[in-house]
C-alpha cells in the first residue's frame, strides 16, 4: 500500500497544482471556472442542429460568423459543436464550456503521464514533470480560462492530437487516425501532423495493411467534412472562414504572403510588454512564441545536439521540417490568433516535439530544462491572469 501512494503521489500532486492554480486565478479574476462563455458558436450550431438547420437563422453581432446568401453560419469546423451536442441535451443553452476546456487540458497532461510511465518506462516524478511542462509551460493557462469558441476549438484540438499521438505510440493505428481525424475537424492546419503520425508508425514497421483500416476511418471522417462543408456553402473545402466579413472586407483575405513579415516581427520577436502613457502593458495582441512556449525553442536545441552526436535520422529530421511547414501556413493569417496571451495558435505545433522525444532516447529532464520550464510556467499563470483581469 505504501509503495503504490508513493508512485502516485507524484500524479497526485501534480493534479493539486493544476487545480490550485485554476483555483487561484479564477478567485483573483471573479470569474465562475466551469461556466457557460458568452461566446458560445458551438453550443448555437449545435442547438441549431437539434432544429433540424446548417445555419443559426440570424445575426449574433458579437460572434464572429460567416454570411452567406443571407444567412449566418459559424465559420469554425465542426467537431466542437458535435462534443457540445450532448451537453445541450443536459444543460441546454447553458453549456458548462469553462468545464469542457479545462477537462480538455488535464485530459491531455494525463495521456502524456501515462506514456512516459509505460511507453518511456520513466518513473513517476519525471513522468509527471514531463506531462506538467509540454502542456502548461504552454499558453495552455490562458486559453483554459474561458470556454470561448476559439479556446474549446484550440484545446480538443490539442487533446486528439495528444490522443492520436500515444495511440500510434501504443500501436493503436486505427485509434490514432481516428483522433488525428478530429483534430483536423477543430484545427484545419494541424492536417500535417499526420505525416508526422506515419513517420512514428514507419519507424517501427513497413507493413502497411495493419494501418489500412486506421485510413479508412480518416477518410470516412473527412468526407463527412466534406459533406457538410459543401451542404452549407458548396465547396467541400469551405468551413466558413473566408465568409467572415472582417475577410471579406480586405482584398488581401483571410490568408496571405502579404501578412508572414508582420507576424514573424510580433510572434518571433516581439517583447510581451510594451510602453503606454509612460508604463508597461501587457501585450494583448501577442508576442514571441518562444517566450510562452519554449518548447518549441528547444526542440531546436534537441535536433542541434542529435545533430553534433549523429543522432539525427530521416525521420527526425522530418519532424521539424513539417512543423515549419505548418508554422508558415500559419503566419499566412492575418489575425494569428487575435487577442491573446503569447501566440495561441502555436499550441497546435507542440505535439510535434512529442513525437521527436518519442524517436529519441528515455530520459529524464535536465536540470537546464526544469529551470526553463518552471519559469514558463510561472510566467504563462501570471500572463494568464494579467491579460484576463
Amino acid at each position: 500500500m505504501r509503495n503504490i501512494l508513493r508512485r502516485a503521489l507524484p500524479l497526485l500532486l501534480s493534479l493539486l497544482l493544476i487545480a490550485g492554480v485554476y483555483a487561484g486565478l479564477h478567485l483573483a479574476l471573479h470569474t465562475n471556472p466551469i461556466g457557460h462563455s458568452a461566446y458560445d458558436s458551438y453550443t448555437l450550431q449545435a442547438l441549431s442542429w437539434r432544429e433540424g438547420r446548417l445555419s443559426l437563422g440570424r445575426d449574433y453581432p458579437y460572434l464572429e460568423l460567416a454570411v452567406y446568401e443571407g444567412d449566418w453560419y459559424v465559420s469554425f469546423p465542426p467537431v466542437p459543436s458535435v462534443v457540445q451536442l450532448p451537453l445541450t441535451l443536459i444543460f441546454g443553452g447553458d453549456t458548462p464550456d469553462g468545464a469542457l476546456v479545462k477537462l480538455c487540458v488535464v485530459g491531455s497532461f494525463l495521456l502524456l503521464y501515462f506514456y512516459f510511465r509505460r511507453e518511456k518506462g520513466l518513473n513517476p516524478w519525471p513522468s509527471a514533470l514531463w506531462g506538467l511542462f509540454l502542456v502548461f509551460a504552454t499558453d495552455m493557462f490562458s486559453i483554459s480560462l474561458d470556454g470561448g469558441v476559439w479556446y474549446q476549438a484550440q484545446a480538443l484540438n490539442f487533446l486528439f492530437l495528444t490522443g492520436a499521438f500515444v495511440a500510434m505510440a501504443r500501436k493503436k493505428p486505427t485509434l490514432s487516425c481516428a483522433l488525428f481525424a478530429l483534430a483536423v475537424g477543430c484545427r484545419p492546419y494541424t492536417v500535417f501532423f499526420g505525416l508526422a503520425l506515419l513517420s512514428m508508425y514507419l519507424g517501427r514497421t513497413r507493413r502497411l495493411k495493419p494501418l489500412l483500416p486506421g485510413l479508412l476511418t480518416g477518410l470516412a471522417i473527412a468526407a463527412c467534412y466534406a459533406a457538410y462543408n459543401f451542404a452549407r456553402f458548396g465547396n467541400p473545402l469551405e468551413f466558413g472562414h473566408n465568409y467572415l466579413p472582417e475577410f471579406t472586407r480586405v482584398a488581401t483575405g483571410q490568408f496571405s504572403l502579404a501578412y508572414v513579415w508582420k507576424n514573424v516581427q510580433t510572434f518571433f520577436f516581439g517583447l510581451p510588454f510594451a510602453v503606454k502613457d509612460g508604463a508597461l502593458a501587457l501585450k494583448r495582441f501577442g508576442f514571441s512564441m518562444f517566450l510562452c512556449n519554449p518548447i518549441l525553442w528547444m526542440l531546436g536545441a534537441w535536433l542541434a545536439k542529435d545533430a553534433l552526436r549523429a543522432r539525427l535520422t530521416v525521420a527526425k529530421l522530418a519532424v521539424p521540417g513539417l512543423m515549419l511547414v505548418h508554422l508558415f501556413c500559419l503566419l499566412m493569417h492575418k489575425s494569428f490568433g487575435g487577442f491573446q496571451f503569447g501566440a495561441r495558435y502555436t499550441l497546435e505545433l507542440i505535439p510535434y516535439a512529442f513525437v521527436y522525444m518519442h524517436l529519441s532516447r528515455r530520459r529524464d529532464p535536465r536540470a537546464w530544462e526544469i529551470s526553463v520550464f518552471s519559469a514558463a510556467l510561472l510566467f504563462n499563470a501570471v500572463g494568464a491572469y494579467l491579460l484576463n483581469r
